[in-house]
């Protein structure tokens, strides 16, 4: 086109028309057809796009409606479940809570939106916190008639928590107040009603403390209403902004009745200003359209020669993307050059190589960590760690994984996995890398783990050894200077009652004495018996007929309401063991049950049976020294009472250790010590609230027990004659000595030491007996004995000590003593053992 000729046209009748004119006709139309084409497509456009943004905004208000009133909802749950936890810890107390305001004011800081605490025992307001400005509801009677609150009566009717309000405050507000009946246990197992606990929320803090206007912020309309029971009338109690036209609405359930949360954005739905301005754009587009079309049509050859420079310019574009595309192969061969090289390190090492990203997915496993792994490589890659793993080792790997990346340096990582039923133990680094991802590296320390936990459990063992013996050691040496005392006091006892008449006036309180030195003598035989040395008289047992003849004794000595079961197995073999001490034993262990029980009801479960225990078994949860393994007979004493913890089992061994009052604990020590000397062991199983089980293991013997019946003591007629020499360190001991001798029929001579007896053994003989205490400084029994036995091979010797026959027989085995007295003894006790002698008159004097 030519604009020149688009001026008038010239005024002969000869004038030629515009040549422009059948030309412009088609570019206006064209520019009119785009503009009315454009004009209805950006229109529906626009109205499309209106519809959905419409419908997403209302998608957006259900929501967040949906979101407030759960919100709310939830809250209002958590406030009033407070009457809940107050309704428990009466039903636990039986109806007795004597800490309400402490559990009050700790209560109204766990459950926020909660404004006050009630107890309404028997329907009567007692108890309120905080109790300023509600001092006028103290002694309210909700179940009265004059005072009928239609939600109590209803929360009784239903036996179920109700919701009464929102009503008006007399210190103004709104509240809410929710009552829970509680019930308890009555007589005959019936419950009756006790009474209600009450929660008042004030709306004020409640939606202060729910913080609503964040959910809903100032561009929505709120309100909060409910249909009146009484009336049927809406009551609209909270609300925000303006009236509502077409809001959005949400139930919410609350325990007697529902509220209902209606949302609209403020404005309503439609915003007029961005209805103009979209249609103001329509226009605009529209005239672009147009006038796009208008010079598109105008520039022909414009087009053209931008479609040959675009060409021209894609051809140069092209040619670069091919050199790029070589640079790249090159790049990319010499990357996967790098990554084989990278991987043939990997796989020379033996350490478990991981690249994880920032959520612990697993992106590259090194190969020589595949038997390290918590499962195959192919179930790992790709997966997140939380999907593979516990919850709890899971978090710990992702919150190491983000300490890491957030500090830019290593972290050191210490964790155990269970890995086809092995427990391995691992330690390494995570170190981050760019590209929010970390390599994790991890050594297998399970063996130096095991290691370190051996080293730790013999050091715990040897400490637990040198523990009881030390005291072992104190406990038999009280025992035996205590047996010296009460040597004395025994003796003379025993000599006086038996030179006085019976209607002599000290003879009851010569009885008294020796009551009281009985008791002390068993005293000192407990010490004996935790240090393992005590008294034995040894014999072939049946643990089963010993249990069933201690039957009667054991349901006498229990609790009233403690059950005793038994649960014997036959037959058992033998065990070696005195049947006295086994029975202190089995005595102390129930007793300790059934005080386990206490006053409630529980069973008391006695058990026998065979065992046969591997040296591994032996070496966990065993309270006495070391035990060989082989077959063992047990017996053991399990209750339901109250358990212990493992402080409480780590001392209940130790002497005096008690949880029972003052002037109790040494029943369990010697319970110890009486193992300690059958050389059998004690294994404790306990945890609180679960009961105890005690099983005592005694070694077997190959064949059952026979029981043999008891030798009569010999006459108290016997008499004997000859020079007996006393060695002795005590001199109360060496007279009280010399007087039950001598009224045996023998003359005595004393010495104050072994050395001094000795000499006096050696200057004579015309002495038939020597009288050996085992204890003495200078030179002790044992010493003395071997210099007796140098200078008279055939002497008969009988050794007295404070320790059992038992000890004194694996100290002096075969035929090195003659006979043995243990301390604190009478003269009966020393005429039976001077009796059981072979006395033979033949024997020539030395």
């Amino acid at each position: 086109m030519n604009d020149a000729h688009m001026g008038p046209a010239p005024t002969t009748s000869s004038a030629v028309p515009h040549s422009t004119r059948p030309d412009s006709v088609p570019v206006w139309s064209v520019a009119l057809l785009a503009f009315l084409l454009a004009l209805f497509l950006s229109g529906s456009i626009m109205l499309l796009y209106e519809a959905k943004r419409q419908d997403a905004r209302r998608q957006q208000v259900i929501g967040l409606t949906v979101k407030a009133a759960h919100d709310i909802q939830e809250q209002l749950n958590r406030s009033i479940s407070s009457t809940y936890a107050l309704a428990a810890v009466i039903r636990q107390g039986n109806g007795k809570i004597d800490n309400f305001q402490e559990l009050a004011r700790e209560m109204l800081e766990l459950y926020p939106g909660l404004s006050a605490l009630q107890l309404v025992p028997g329907g009567v307001i007692s108890e309120i916190y905080p109790l300023q400005g509600n001092e006028k509801a103290i002694g309210l009677n909700l179940l009265d008639q004059a005072n009928a609150n239609k939600e109590a009566m209803e929360a009784l009717r239903h036996r179920s928590l109700t919701l009464a309000g929102p009503f008006e405050l007399v210190q103004g507000g709104l509240a809410l107040m929710g009552r829970l009946p509680v019930y308890v246990k009555g007589g005959e197992g019936q419950q009756r009603f006790w009474g209600f606990t009450a929660a008042m929320i004030r709306l004020e803090t409640f939606f202060d403390t729910l913080q609503l206007h964040r959910t809903l912020s100032a561009e929505f309309n709120f309100r909060l209403s409910r249909i009146k029971p009484d009336t049927g009338t809406l009551d609209v109690f909270w609300k925000q902004g303006g009236k509502l036209t077409r809001p959005v609405s949400q139930k919410i359930v609350i325990p007697n009745g529902e509220w209902t949360l209606s949302v609209e954005p403020v404005g309503g739905w439609y915003q007029w200003r961005t209805l103009l301005a979209e249609g103001g754009l329509v226009l605009i587009l529209s005239s672009l359209a147009a006038l796009t079309a208008y010079w598109l049509a105008r520039q022909p050859v414009i087009l053209r020669r931008m479609v040959e420079e675009r060409t021209r310019e894609l051809s140069q574009t092209n040619a670069r993307l091919e050199n790029e595309v070589v640079e790249r192969r090159h790049a990319e061969e010499a990357l996967h050059a790098s990554e084989l090289k990278l991987r043939s390190i990997f796989a020379s090492l033996t350490e478990v190589i991981l690249v994880l990203d920032a959520e612990g997915r697993y992106l590259e496993i090194a190969p020589t960590s595949t038997k390290k792994l918590y499962l195959p490589p192919n179930e790992l890659l790709g997966r997140k760690i939380p999907d593979l793993f516990p919850k709890q080792i899971a978090d710990f790997f992702v919150s190491t994984i983000r300490k890491a990346l957030a500090a830019g340096t290593t972290v050191a990582v210490d964790y155990s996995l269970d890995i086809e039923g092995e427990e391995i133990w691992f330690t390494g680094n995570v170190t981050p890398m760019p590209g929010g991802r970390v390599i994790w590296s991890a050594h297998d320390i399970t063996q130096r783990k095991r290691a370190e936990e051996e080293r730790l459990k013999l050091e715990k063992q040897m400490l637990h050894a040198q523990k009881l013996e030390s005291l072992g050691v104190l406990a038999g040496g009280i025992a035996h200077d205590f047996n010296n005392i009460l040597t004395v006091i025994v003796g003379n006892t025993d000599l006086a009652l038996m030179r006085l008449s019976p209607d002599a006036p000290v003879v009851e309180n010569l009885r008294r004495i020796e009551l009281a030195a009985a008791r002390a003598s068993d005293l000192a035989h407990q010490m004996l018996a935790y240090s393992g040395k005590g008294h034995f008289v040894t014999e072939e047992l049946d643990l089963n007929r010993l249990v069933e003849e201690m039957g009667h004794m054991l349901s006498v000595s229990v609790s009233k309401k403690a059950q005793l079961v038994y649960n014997l197995c036959r037959p058992l073999p033998a065990v070696t063991a005195d049947a006295t001490q086994i029975r202190q034993v089995l005595m102390n262990l129930v007793i300790n049950a059934s005080e386990a029980i206490g006053d409630r009801s529980g069973i008391i479960t006695i058990s026998t049976g065979c065992e046969q225990c591997a040296e591994s078994r032996l070496d966990r949860a065993w309270l006495s020294d070391p035990v060989r393994p082989g077959l063992y007979v047990y017996v053991e004493v399990s209750d339901t009472g109250c358990g212990m913890d493992r402080d409480t089992m780590a001392k209940i061994f130790e002497p005096f250790f008690t949880t029972k009052f003052t002037g109790r604990g040494l029943g369990m020590a010697a319970v110890l010590g009486i193992v300690r000397g059958h050389q059998g062991a004690i294994r404790v199983q306990s945890e609180p609230g679960q009961g105890s089980t005690f099983r005592v293991f005694l070694p077997a013997g190959d064949a059952p027990a026979r029981l043999e019946h008891p030798e009569s003591p010999p006459g108290e007629t016997w008499r004997g004659s000859g020079t007996v020499l006393l060695i002795d360190d005590e001199d109360n001991i060496r007279a009280l000595g010399t007087e039950m001798l001598g009224e045996l029929g023998f003359q005595v001579v004393t010495a104050a030491d072994g050395q001094e007896g000795v000499e006096i053994f050696r200057r004579r003989n015309d002495i038939v007996l020597v009288l050996l205490d085992l204890t003495m400084p200078q030179m002790d029994g044992e010493q003395c004995l071997r210099e007796l036995h140098l200078i008279d091979p055939q002497v008969r010797v009988i050794m007295s000590s404070g320790f059992s026959e038992h000890e004194i027989s694996r100290k002096f085995p075969g035929t090195g003593i003659s006979g043995f007295v243990q301390k604190p003894y009478k003269l009966s006790a020393l005429r039976e053992v001077l009796s059981s002698l072979n006395w033979d008159s033949s024997r020539p004097l030395r």
